[in-house]
């Protein structure tokens, strides 16, 4: 059984690595979001895709919502939540918080 373990926790690591790698490259990535408009509840993230290379729209979130993936969240990611903490509020220990001026 540990065996079993291991060798999923090794494959998933390489998966990762890999995937990463190989689809995660500006130079082959072709935005198609030249002209994005984002809703009233999101907001415009440069360079906010999954690989970092396109822009995108995230979610806005108010003060007191998960902002960033914690123990509470679905398991191993490595990217954050697509969500963007308002003006005025930071994204501290995965929570939006007010931050003092």
């Amino acid at each position: 059984m540990k065996n079993l373990i291991l060798a999923t926790i090794v494959f998933y690591v390489v998966y990762q690595a890999v995937h990463g790698m190989l689809l995660c490259r500006c130079d082959k990535v072709k935005c198609d979001n030249e002209n994005l408009v984002c809703s009233d509840s999101e907001v415009l993230v440069k360079n906010g895709s999954y690989c970092r290379c396109c822009d995108d729209c995230y979610k806005k979130i108010y003060e007191g919502e998960i902002c960033a993936c914690t123990e509470k969240c679905w398991g191993i990611t490595r990217y954050p939540l697509p969500v963007k903490c308002v003006d005025g509020l930071e994204c501290i220990e995965g929570k939006c918080t007010k931050v003092s001026s």
